[in-house]
């Protein structure tokens, strides 16, 4: 499959290679005595076109550096370039706009709201950019159908198993196309099955050259599925491993034919 028909999602504008640059970087934590640093200067590339996997130990950082490359925290030091933009020169609405049309994130919780169906819950990104709700939940319909889900759609929360509440989690996030994707133990809560169906999805998303995936995982049987490792200890990056591409056709979803969008 080449980059410009990958299928399911919308050819973009060309950008250059490097979708995250994050150039020591520093978090800490708390005050005086208490205070602790999280990260400690980290520098890391993720580029366009691939999946970018962060592995290490827990406590090492992993989840506060995607969650400051998401916007959801703010760095001490350090630069940091996500798709182009010095994420620290955004503010207020500027920095909710840009995030909201750029960012798909897959949390570990699913964060959920319990009173709105499955198909709505998968709906709120797009409702966020201003799509209607009718609209909104007919795509977010057919990412469903995409991850097995199509049985599921008009359940809350609370009638769906940990793996559902996952892959609901999972079509929010992807539903409105982001560039750039970022998931904190996304098939943590899956079987094997469902969890090699959701990492084809995202290399099917990661092979357009204008989109990038970040994965923070402790699931060594999905590290296949990453074009480049970064192993992280006590705030750092310490060391990256890269892979050759796999197979072409290995990309396709076994949940359902990818078809190309109009």
């Amino acid at each position: 499959m080449s980059v410009a028909t990958a299928p399911a999602f919308n050819a973009l504008p060309s950008s250059p290679a490097v979708a995250v640059t994050c150039r020591g970087v520093v978090k800490e934590f708390g005050s005086g005595q208490t205070r602790i640093r999280v990260l400690r200067g980290v520098d890391m590339d993720a580029n366009f076109g691939e999946i970018t996997f962060l592995v290490g130990p827990s406590g090492c950082g992993k989840t506060t550096l995607i969650s400051i490359i998401a916007g959801l925290l703010t760095p001490d030091a350090g630069q940091l370039d996500v798709l182009g933009q010095r994420l620290g020169k955004l503010r207020g609405g500027r920095l909710v706009d840009f995030l909201a049309h750029n960012l798909g994130f897959i949390f570990q919780q699913f964060n959920l709201i319990p009173t709105l169906t499955a198909v709505e819950n998968a709906s709120v990104s797009l409702v966020a950019q201003g799509v209607g709700l009718g609209k909104a939940v007919k795509m977010a319909g057919e990412m469903f159908d995409r991850l097995g889900m199509k049985d599921q759609r008009y359940k809350y929360p609370n009638q769906l198993s940990g793996g559902q509440q996952q892959r609901v989690a999972i079509a929010r996030a992807l539903v409105h196309k982001p560039r750039l994707v970022i998931c904190d133990e996304p098939t943590a809560s899956l079987d094997a099955e469902t969890g090699r169906a959701v990492m084809l999805m995202l290399k099917e998303l990661a092979l357009a050259s204008t989109r990038a995936v970040i994965v923070v995982t402790h699931d060594d049987r999905i590290h296949s599925f990453a074009d480049r490792i970064n192993h992280m200890s006590d705030g750092l990056i310490t060391g990256v491993t890269t892979q050759p591409p796999p197979d072409v056709d290995s990309t396709r979803s076994p949940v359902q034919p990818a078809h190309q969008e109009s």
